[in-house]
């Protein structure tokens, strides 16, 4: 006696190849979602940085420089100077969209020191928001008050105003008219100088 008996069914080939795909898939998802979330951390540290710069340039319209030692934190707080959620540890320090720490402070317009400019400057950016940051136009005309933009160095923007454009690795300052590198800044500049992989500074200083 025989039986003829249907089986259905995967094969082991099929199963794998399967498996195969759906790990194309996640992959591609994966660096997509990767990407975009990067995109919206740069917007966010561009809206962010806009932001507090207006709120110190409203806050101090009226005032002859911009100084605030010894009572910064809690100037920008009772003044909403920064957005809440960029405080961090009960109003001790300030961090930006990638995690890094984000330090703003009165600085000299020219290099004698007379106080009437500031910047706000971002640590620890990967290279394509240092790239995107850097190549941004944060006021090419008159009236935007930006003085200079810079990548790495960030302490050199304290009193810096040459903006003669010195670039190199890791370092590059640009200015409105500036005599070498005008803002925005070249993405050719900007390349040379964001090889900082994801530990980037971002400076930039308004009066």
């Amino acid at each position: 006696m025989s039986y003829n008996v249907n089986q259905s069914g995967r094969s082991m080939i099929e199963m794998l190849g399967v498996l195969a795909i759906i790990g194309v898939l996640s992959v591609g998802g994966i660096a997509g979602y990767s990407k975009a979330m990067t995109k919206f951390k740069i917007n966010k540290s561009v809206d962010q940085i806009s932001q507090i710069a207006g709120n110190i340039r409203t806050l101090y319209g009226t005032q002859k420089r911009y100084v605030w030692s010894g009572n910064r934190e809690t100037i920008f707080k009772k003044a909403h100077i920064i957005p809440d959620e960029m405080w961090e540890d009960g109003y001790s320090y300030i961090t930006n969209p990638f995690g890094g720490n984000v330090h703003i402070d009165e600085s000299g317009k020219k290099q004698e020191g007379d106080q009437k400019a500031f910047y706000v400057s971002y640590t620890g950016l990967p290279e394509e928001a240092c790239m995107e940051l850097s190549t941004y136009d944060w006021g090419s005309g008159s009236s935007s008050g930006l003085v200079a933009v810079a990548i790495g160095g960030g302490s050199a923007m304290t009193e810096y105003l040459g903006c003669s454009g010195n670039s190199n690795s890791g370092s590059a300052i640009a200015c409105p008219n500036g005599s070498v590198v005008s803002v925005p800044m070249p993405v050719n500049v900007a390349a040379s100088a964001c090889d900082c992989g994801d530990d980037c500074t971002f400076t930039v200083k308004f009066y």
